[in-house]
């Protein structure tokens, strides 16, 4: 396997340009791309232009995502809203969505708003960190609608998502801030498809056949003969059943509550229907803006570079390691995989754009 770099900028770019070359405009181009660019700079690269061809423009072109759909609010009360997305791209939606609860946790405090007839919308800790410029504390869920993934405890049928939650805290300017962003499966099933595209294994644990046994061999995702668990593993005694409380939570914020679709409505539909959940909360209506960052400093000080054990990693917190990649990506670039590379040739010449520039490494 053959890797290359690209300057952040450039990756950038060239996914504006796709999104332009399959019929967004340009200022929804810019933003979604800004959401994949998010995720290839903070070291999620599962979540980042991974994703562009076979999920955001493919859908486009299938007529699964709309790119001339227009949003449109159907419930607003107080500090809650309803979004819904017609279709259009999560990525956007997403945006739209925490901006209004942004808006309205100024003024209330606390804003909540949801999603309906969305579709994926890429890394859920770029909407959470949305709220870090405003000094607030953001939430972002979403579900996968009636495509559910994961195996629960070893159920037979896929029942939920892999349904991730991300939380961010600010802090003052000195400390890193805190953001997590985590599946409720034991990994995005991005990771897999991931492992299969470099041909390597996966690690003992992510996978599980019918007899409880692990595999190694993310192929035996793709070909259904071994299941993604919740987190916590594919057995009570792990914790599975913890990770399955998490993922039905995440349904039910983005798929009852927000008037989507679950793993209840597998089938169903022409359309898949996404639902995303979204919190934002005010610290100065609580104990004030200073008060709350310096009890975070303290907390995520107390975690970050606390003695460990002889056989373990230094200890961090999230948000830490994304920080550190930003740093070297957007100085050193991204790296990707041959695999990858081609793919994104293919997309250049079908959307009539010039191709990636890379270096090989």
């Amino acid at each position: 396997m053959d890797f290359y770099k690209v300057k952040a900028h450039a990756l950038h770019a060239f996914m504006v340009a796709a999104f332009r070359g399959t019929g967004f405009d340009g200022a929804q181009a810019q933003r979604a791309a800004d959401v994949l660019h998010y995720a290839d700079l903070n070291g999620h690269d599962t979540h980042g232009v991974a994703n562009l061809a076979n999920i955001y423009l493919a859908g486009a072109r299938s007529g699964e995502i709309d790119p001339q759909a227009e949003g449109t609010w159907v419930a607003d009360l107080g500090a809650c809203a309803t979004f819904d997305a017609r279709g259009g791209l999560g990525l956007l939606a997403g945006q739209v969505a925490m901006t209004r609860a942004l808006d309205k946790a100024r003024d209330f405090g606390i804003g909540c708003t949801v999603v309906n007839n969305s579709s994926h919308f890429g890394a859920a800790g770029f909407y959470a960190s949305m709220a870090l410029d405003q000094a607030m504390i953001g939430m972002a869920m979403t579900n996968l609608g009636r495509d559910p993934v994961a195996h629960p405890l070893g159920s037979v049928a896929p029942l939920l998502g892999t349904n991730p939650i991300s939380f961010a805290a600010p802090s003052a300017k000195a400390r890193v801030p805190f953001v997590l962003d985590m599946s409720t499966t034991v990994c995005a099933s991005g990771k897999i498809k991931q492992a299969m595209r470099l041909e390597r294994e996966v690690p003992t644990g992510w996978l599980f056949d019918a007899q409880g046994g692990t595999s190694r061999n993310p192929r035996d995702y793709l070909d259904q003969t071994a299941n993604l668990p919740m987190l916590g593993g594919a057995f009570a005694e792990q914790g599975g059943h913890k990770g399955m409380g998490l993922g039905l939570m995440v349904e039910i914020l983005c798929g009852a509550l927000a008037g989507a679709q679950t793993g209840a409505d597998k089938g169903q539909g022409p359309r898949n229907n996404i639902g995303h959940f979204f919190l934002a909360i005010n610290p100065s209506f609580f104990s004030g803006n200073s008060a709350f960052t310096g009890s975070i400093d303290a907390l995520l000080g107390s975690i970050s570079g606390a003695p460990v054990h002889p056989a373990y990693a230094p200890l961090s917190y999230p948000g830490q390691p994304d920080a550190v990649s930003r740093v070297e990506r957007l100085e050193y670039g991204i790296r990707l995989d041959s695999t990858l590379v081609s793919q994104l040739d293919e997309v250049a010449d079908h959307c009539a754009i010039p191709r990636l520039a890379r270096v090989a490494l």
